[in-house]
């Protein structure tokens, strides 16, 4: 037993890097051939060249977590799962353990289209029937957008999220590319953590346009230029937004 405290705890105290392996410098160049076989699919590819070269990319990176059974190509019924994902229990951190369970389900997408509508509720369906929190698409592209964060693809994962408590979040080509410097493990949670909070926020304004970050970003800078809040403050609040919920795409 104390064994077993004592590796929990290590592991919800480790740094990021000791629960998904980050890109060293000796593997970047094969990662980046990854990257670049999917665009060059994504350009002149057919569709199975499309999905079979994204599909390969994320078993890559989804094998880097520690502790963990990847499945790609998983057969149930008249569906195809491109990745089930089978945390260890007792060996996961309590982020992954509260807030996702032991299995997320990903799906690639082989268009150079926007994720649809469409494409959240089925995800939704195969979330359901595995018994998941979270799913995860890989893509060319992010999710479609309306006039609001709260229509379209975008706005029907937020529906789901609030009605169904079910969780989907994606990484597009150029957020995987990013990988030789970020972690794949800390952008999941500033995923995940934006959209639970912005749901759970009772002042979201669903006309608002911006990620939900900017607007916490807005709000913080509001405070500062009126001097409710000092400059420590400020540079305090902005570190703990980037950290929690990922960089801003406003200038700071």
């Amino acid at each position: 037993m104390a064994d077993t405290i004592s590796y929990n705890f290590y592991v919800d105290h480790s740094p990021d890097d000791n629960i998904w392996r980050p890109i060293s410098s000796n593997e970047k160049e094969d990662f980046l051939q990854l990257i670049q076989n999917v665009r060059e699919a994504f350009h002149n590819g057919t569709k199975q060249q499309k999905g079979q070269t994204l599909e390969i990319l994320m078993t890559y990176i989804y094998q880097r977590f520690k502790h963990i059974h990847v499945y790609d190509n998983v057969q149930r019924g008249d569906n195809q799962i491109d990745h089930i994902i089978e945390f260890i229990d007792g060996m996961t951190p309590t982020f992954i353990h509260h807030n996702i369970g032991l299995t997320l389900v990903g799906e690639s997408k082989n268009h150079n289209k926007s994720i649809s509508v469409r494409e959240v509720a089925d995800l939704n369906e195969l979330l359901r029937s595995k018994y998941s929190k979270l799913g995860i698409f890989s893509s060319y592209k992010s999710f479609s957008k309306g006039k609001s964060l709260w229509h379209f693809a975008e706005g029907k994962r937020r529906k789901l999220a609030l009605s169904d408590k079910r969780v989907i979040i994606g990484f597009n080509i150029n957020e995987l590319e990013s990988l030789t410097e970020n972690n794949f493990y800390t952008m999941l949670k500033q995923k995940y953590q934006n959209i639970v909070d912005e749901i759970e926020d009772d002042y979201s304004d669903e006309n608002i346009k911006l990620p939900y970050h900017d607007r916490l970003f807005l709000s913080l800078k509001n405070l500062h230029e009126r001097k409710i809040i000092d400059e420590t403050s400020y540079q305090n609040g902005i570190k703990e937004i980037c950290s929690k919920y990922g960089e801003t795409t406003l200038d700071t």
